[in-house]
């Protein structure tokens, strides 16, 4: 991570005074070899080292969609950092799903070895795993799930909206067309079982090797097309992996859409910060 340039989007004053802000940091990043940014919501003035939450963007099904579409939740974002106390940190990795790509893009190294490492030297965050959490909607959710799983000392919880295990459910070879082909590098979405791609594998090796397990905290509408990922994901945990604290909602209510994500967004954050009260 090189030739750091942090700027300012957004400075204001909370309730009770407290200053928050949202920045865009700009820099080249060795793992990914080329430019890149994250946006950071933040608390300031925080006496203590502060929660910090790894937040995932959706997919664009090839267009391009990347963590900019957090800017139209920036006011909200703000206000949970000073409600919860916590950083977002928005990274952005265009229709990737955060992984290895078949097409040799390193996202998930850029994550877990670059990323997460630097981020403490720059931001009065945690580097208790307990404080650090990795959540998202949609893409960004299946991707918490299998970033979290790869790497359980360093992320205490996932939070997965709207989303799931994608092999699970050919629908997949339709909707994520793209990521089968150029992700993947798969002719079906079935096929990614059992590979590095399946995040069924790291949820039972992180059992049978005895590592701390991450607390999940999964969520679904049942007006959600992902509702068939979410469910038999929900119902591969219960029958492979009771031994997770696994924490699955499925309201009546709810669809593909920022109106789901930013009503249960907060019941996250409560059951994260939860786990240190």
């Amino acid at each position: 991570m090189d030739e750091k340039n942090i700027s300012g989007i957004d400075d204001r004053r909370g309730k009770g005074g407290l200053k928050m802000a949202f920045y865009k940091m700009d820099f080249y990043s060795k793992t990914l070899q080329k430019d890149t940014d994250v946006l950071v919501s933040a608390p300031d003035k925080t006496n203590r080292e502060s929660n910090v939450v790894y937040l995932l963007h959706g997919g664009g099904g090839g267009g391009g969609t990347d963590n900019k579409s957090w800017l139209n939740q920036k006011d909200r974002l703000q206000k949970w950092a000073e409600e919860y106390q916590t950083f977002f940190i928005m990274p952005s990795a265009p229709d990737s799903f955060f992984a290895n790509t078949c097409k040799g893009i390193r996202y998930q190294d850029y994550m877990l070895d670059e990323l997460i490492v630097q981020i403490p030297e720059l931001f009065r965050v945690s580097k208790d795993r307990l404080r650090t959490a990795v959540a998202g909607m949609s893409m960004g959710g299946t991707s918490a799930f299998r970033l979290g799983m790869a790497a359980p000392k360093r992320f205490g919880a996932i939070g997965c909206l709207s989303s799931g295990n994608l092999w699970m459910n050919s629908l997949s070879n339709q909707v994520h067309a793209y990521a089968v082909k150029n992700i993947f590098g798969v002719e079906r979405i079935e096929d990614i079982e059992g590979t590095k791609y399946d995040f069924f594998v790291d949820a039972l090796r992180n059992i049978r090797e005895n590592l701390p397990l991450p607390h999940i905290f999964h969520a679904c509408g049942q007006q959600d097309h992902a509702l068939p990922h979410a469910h038999s994901t929900a119902e591969w945990f219960k029958s492979n992996a009771p031994e997770y604290d696994y924490n699955y909602y499925e309201p009546n209510l709810g669809k593909h859409d920022d109106a789901f994500w930013c009503k249960w967004m907060p019941k996250f954050l409560s059951f994260f910060i939860g786990l240190t009260n």
